[in-house]
């Protein structure tokens, strides 16, 4: 075949003319990124690097001849790459209770996603339900990509039983766009059996104290104290951050979106400041996933971390954790011990929309049995409370028997509760999920002394200021 473009390769891939391995090696030899490769591969329905085996209709490829049924209606489902095994069999028992429907699922890396997601839009690739957080809501509302799920669903029912901050999480300009797939927190999280080992007995008060506290244990020789989970890529990283932020009292923008954080006195600059300290002095590690710090949490020479919370069920979790029942919740240190909460939830695309008022219906029953109570239970969401320690935006749930004893035996809930009272949604606009790609790498930066965080935070504050000036708020 004559040499082609992206374009041309697309057309090719969705006509069914190409191959999986043909669309990878065509796409190589394009020179095109990872995202752009995986949607041409989604495209002819194969495999994206990195991503799930889905056939077309949703089945695992090497199912059994005929194991796909036929179907009316096909949503494409779009998520980021987490127990991707559980969302298939939620899937399962939703199709088999919707015979009409049959949902194709297609997952991305995290650290990749609004980008893959940005053009799998742009590039038209079929699109019905995602996943998405508050920190891209308002920029793909504004593209015209989603749409706000009240206006396809009773969501009045739902509205008094979401937490606050989740609430505002799926709110953009006066419109609800979701249901919540889990709501979390930012968390100080910390081993109390190997601090007491180095001579602490509490947990930190304060940054300050935080500060002193791995000082003196870095005298009795615990070599690296604290753990950053920070990358580049992974968006993750400022959401941690932003909770610390918030702990000192601070935002990073003001109530006009104006970056606030490059002044030294700003919330914002002392904490980075602290946490580039931390790496200078010695009493800090960077580590860039979750994963990796609960690792390193795990061989006893590193006492304290902050995560979304739901790493701390990971932790003492008995099967795969060996200091399990070590770990526990300690409130942010910081002024106020306010913390970040948000939520990642379940979205209708405009995609679906066009295509009808069936294929709408069906999606928006696919959201409402997936983060709603269509039959009077949570039940997807508490499963994931259950099995995973996933937070959840749904008030319910906290009253659930099975949930409580669940969340019992890897956290202590009064703290949870006192914690989770503090949390609140960042500001966010259409440009702050771009903003924040700028700042992670202007952080990264600072932390590993390749600029200092004043010239970091004022590179980050003219990003954030030249957005504004391009898309307004």
């Amino acid at each position: 075949m004559a040499k082609m473009d992206e374009r041309e390769l697309y057309q090719e891939a969705l006509a069914g003319r190409l191959s999986r391995r043909e669309v990878l090696q065509r796409g190589l030899a394009l020179g095109l990124a990872y995202p752009a490769i995986a949607i041409l591969i989604a495209a002819c329905g194969g495999q994206a690097p990195g991503g799930s085996a889905l056939a077309p209709g949703g089945s695992p490829v090497g199912s059994p001849p005929g194991s796909a049924k036929p179907s009316a209606i096909q949503l494409d489902f779009a998520v980021w790459s987490y127990s991707v095994e559980t969302i298939l069999e939620n899937i399962k028992a939703w199709e088999a209770e919707n015979p009409d429907v049959t949902v194709k699922l297609t997952d991305y890396p995290w650290n990749a996603y609004r980008e893959t997601m940005v053009q799998r839009f742009t590039s038209s690739t079929p699109t019905d339900v995602i996943y998405i957080g508050g920190d891209w809501l308002p920029e793909f509302a504004k593209a015209g990509w989603v749409v706000p799920i009240e206006d396809k669903l009773d969501f009045d029912k739902y509205r008094d039983e979401i937490v606050g901050y989740a609430l505002a999480d799926m709110t953009y300009d006066g419109k609800v766009y979701g249901l919540p797939y889990y709501a979390d927190i930012v968390s100080f999280i910390w081993n109390p059996t190997v601090a007491k080992q180095y001579g602490v007995d509490r947990a930190p008060e304060t940054w300050e104290e935080l500060a002193e506290m791995a000082t003196s244990m870095q005298g009795k020789g615990l070599d690296k104290p604290i753990i950053w989970e920070f990358a580049q890529t992974l968006p993750t990283s400022l959401e941690t951050f932003t909770g610390m932020v918030m702990s000192r009292g601070g935002e990073l923008f003001d109530e006009n979106y104006d970056p606030i954080f490059e002044d030294s006195s700003s919330p914002g600059f002392q904490q980075l400041q602290f946490m580039a300290d931390s790496v200078k002095n010695g009493s800090a590690v960077i580590m860039p996933h979750e994963t990796e710090v609960a690792k390193a949490m795990n061989t006893g020479q590193n006492v304290f971390t902050v995560l979304y919370n739901y790493n701390l069920a990971a932790l003492n979790n008995a099967g795969t954790s060996p200091l399990a029942g070590q770990f526990e919740l300690a409130m942010m240190p910081g002024k106020t011990h306010e913390t970040l909460g948000f939520a990642k939830f379940y979205n209708m695309t405009q995609m679906a929309v066009d295509r009808g008022a069936d294929v709408t219906k069906a999606a928006a029953h696919f959201i409402e049995s997936f983060g709603g109570a269509p039959k009077g239970e949570y039940t997807v969401a508490k499963r994931w409370a259950v099995e995973k320690g996933l937070g959840f935006g749904q008030l319910p749930l906290f009253d659930d028997l099975d949930v409580q004893k669940s969340f019992a035996t890897w956290v202590d809930v009064p703290t949870l509760k006192d914690q989770g009272k503090t949390a609140r949604a960042k500001r966010q606009t259409v440009w702050t999920g771009i903003w924040g790609e700028a700042m992670r790498l202007e952080m990264g930066k600072a932390l590993v002394g390749e600029v200092s965080v004043a010239d970091a935070l004022k590179a980050a504050a003219d990003k954030a200021r030249a957005l504004k000036q391009q898309y307004g708020t």
